[in-house]
């Protein structure tokens, strides 16, 4: 009986290798041939850790936490100008803040809007500088860590350019900010209920939580909107339509919770005195980071996507560098190693020659 030396072609596995059992695939494995909506989680959350999205989303957050201060001055100079103007309109937003917020919380933002009015031109000129220098490049390390997700270089393009287009996205992301959160703000304070009860739908059982429920809803939206910008705007590529919009989904309800988490504990924490002191920047810095996180998982999704994947160009590898090395004689050059054995050849043929005469002889 001969031996067989060539494999089996139905024992033969994609790499070539002959494997007479095959390999058990893991439960991850056989959920992931299953189920295409868990083999994109898991290509998502792979993604997400193989470009460093933690690290990312920490990184951003520090930027944020440094730009949020001067923007809040620009913004806080902005409205003192306005409202250094419009004295009516100034009794009316201080007589809300007051109903709507109780203690000195309320008379703290009165405090505060007093301040920017009284030192609008320093506030708005300092504040403007500042806010341009950091949200530019807190834009510039949320387009980084998003470009990532997308394994894009995000260093490509004119420097001119990209600083334009920073400062668009910077504008358009604060006020969609403001108005996400100013939507859940109104939701979780006392302003609903007022309104409720001015045009008499207070006394309806179980108002209140459709009222919040509505609020919530409204919050997604928002939310949504917020998400569909940074989604499509941020990467330097094009976004397929269908996963962005998921993506964009996800991260709306992703931020809903986060808001509501948040405005609870914040409300809590700012009960007793250390909550108030170290409360809100530690809160701020919490909230940013669980944003920025779920954008990164956000972005990572529509990259991963079978239609992203497919538009995906794959640099080209780079050339392959041939070096031809020729063996020299460490003690000198080709042609004194080839002239040596010419004459050690000689000298052997010559003595050969004499030792067979002696012979002769």
């Amino acid at each position: 009986m001969s031996t067989r030396t060539t494999p089996q072609d139905r024992n033969t596995d994609e790499y070539g290798i002959e494997r007479i059992n095959q390999d058990e695939p893991g439960l991850v494995d056989k959920l992931r041939d299953k189920y295409t909506w868990f083999d994109h989680i898991m290509r998502m959350n792979e993604r997400f850790g193989s470009k460093g999205g933690n690290q990312l989303s920490a990184g951003i957050t520090y930027f944020s936490v440094l730009s949020i201060f001067p923007i809040a001055m620009l913004i806080f100079g902005i409205a003192g100008v306005v409202l250094a103007g419009n004295p009516e309109m100034l009794t009316r937003i201080q007589d809300e803040i007051n109903g709507s917020l109780d203690g000195e919380i309320g008379e703290t933002i009165n405090g505060i809007i007093d301040s920017a009015i009284a030192q609008r031109g320093t506030v708005l000129g300092i504040g403007g500088l500042t806010a341009l220098w950091s949200g530019l490049g807190w834009m510039a390390n949320l387009r980084f860590g998003v470009s990532r997700m997308w394994a894009l270089d995000p260093t490509d393009g004119s420097f001119i350019k990209k600083k334009l287009t920073d400062l668009v996205a910077l504008i358009v992301l604060i006020l969609a900010l403001i108005v996400a959160f100013g939507v859940t703000a109104i939701g979780a304070s006392g302003l609903t209920s007022n309104l409720l009860e001015l045009v008499g739908l207070g006394d309806i059982p179980g108002i209140s939580y459709i009222t919040w429920f509505v609020a919530v809803l409204i919050g997604v939206l928002a939310n949504f909107l917020v998400f569909v910008w940074l989604i499509f705007s941020l990467p330097r590529t094009k976004v397929p339509m269908k996963p962005g919009l998921q993506a964009a989904l996800l991260g709306a309800i992703g931020f809903e919770v986060v808001k509501q988490v948040g405005s609870l504990l914040a409300s809590n924490a700012l009960s007793n005195p250390a909550g108030a002191a170290f409360g809100p920047i530690i809160g701020i810095m919490v909230v940013l980071y669980l944003i920025w996180r779920i954008l990164m998982y956000c972005s990572a999704w529509a990259a991963t996507s079978e239609e992203a994947l497919r538009m995906a160009v794959v640099p080209a590898p780079e050339p392959a560098v041939i070096r031809v090395r020729n063996e020299i004689d460490p003690g000198g050059d080709v042609s004194q190693s080839a002239r040596k054995v010419g004459i050690g050849v000689a000298v052997g043929a010559a003595t050969a020659g004499a030792v067979a005469l002696l012979r002769r002889k």
